[in-house]
């Protein structure tokens, strides 16, 4: 039951957050900040409030069991509203969530194959952390209920002008995914990156595990996940196990009749 009690509280927590309206993403100024979602397609972007703070998932990283996060019908129905309009061919998307008080805490996903072991320099990530601040104080005066839209690519809250790929050139590694990291197999790593209060020291990468297994973020039909699964087969590989399990019953029982 260990994996069950853990879905249960995130499911509990994220259905609460489904049925509250929310006033504003927390950009971190007094600490903690919150988790959100960002898609954008070089015109238009769209943001939506994850209602989680930083301590508050790491709470459920830490709790018994496998991670296995979803914000599904609230997400998917402005998600889905937004995707009809726009460019799918050219979106990125990530998630993202800043701490700025004492040493700067920045959860992002990972675009990049590889995530480098540390960062950029403290006082350049301490400038992206506050950009991501002032990137939220556009954002939430526009919010309705957990989302917002942006229509223009030259307004502030448009994704893409203060955050970007690389939070506004700040970090060494794209933090973007796409439409093809679809599924816990080809999600992107989400990770958090440390750095110093002051000085000029490298900033640290954490990517999420959870017991060993990698913490992974992806969109599907079923709404957004981060999630520490492991890929369960699909139907066509099942099929193709039992196949082979009954090809090595069948020459077992062979061996067997020659020996008899």
């Amino acid at each position: 039951m260990k994996f069950s009690l853990k879905t249960l509280a995130a499911a509990v927590a994220l259905v609460a957050v489904a049925g509250t309206a929310s006033a504003a993403i927390d950009n971190g100024a007094g600490g903690n900040g919150g988790l959100f979602f960002n898609a954008w397609d070089g015109q238009t972007s769209y943001n939506y409030d994850m209602a989680m703070s930083i301590d508050a998932y790491e709470a459920n990283l830490a709790a018994a069991g496998n991670q296995n996060l979803i914000w599904g019908s609230d997400f998917n129905s402005s998600f889905t509203s937004w995707l009809a309009t726009a460019n799918t061919t050219t979106l990125q998307w990530s998630i993202l969530a800043t701490d700025t008080v004492a040493q700067r805490r920045i959860l992002t996903t990972v675009g990049a194959a590889v995530l480098p072991a540390t960062n950029s320099n403290s006082d350049v990530l301490r400038t992206g952390a506050g950009n991501i601040q002032t990137y939220l104080n556009n954002v939430n005066p526009i919010l309705t209920g957990n989302f917002a839209v942006t229509t223009s690519n030259t307004a502030d809250s448009y994704t893409g002008k203060l955050i970007g790929d690389k939070i506004n050139n700040k970090f060494n590694f794209d933090t973007s995914g796409s439409f093809a990291n679809n599924s816990y197999d080809n999600g992107v790593v989400f990770q958090k990156t440390l750095a110093a209060a002051s000085g000029i020291t490298k900033g640290t990468n954490n990517a999420y595990d959870d017991g060993g297994v990698a913490v992974r973020s992806w969109v599907d039909a079923a709404g957004l996940h981060i999630a520490a699964v492991q890929a369960v087969p699909e139907p066509s590989e099942y099929a193709m196990l039992l196949a082979g399990l009954g090809l090595i019953g069948a020459v077992a029982r062979r061996r067997s009749q020659k020996q008899a």
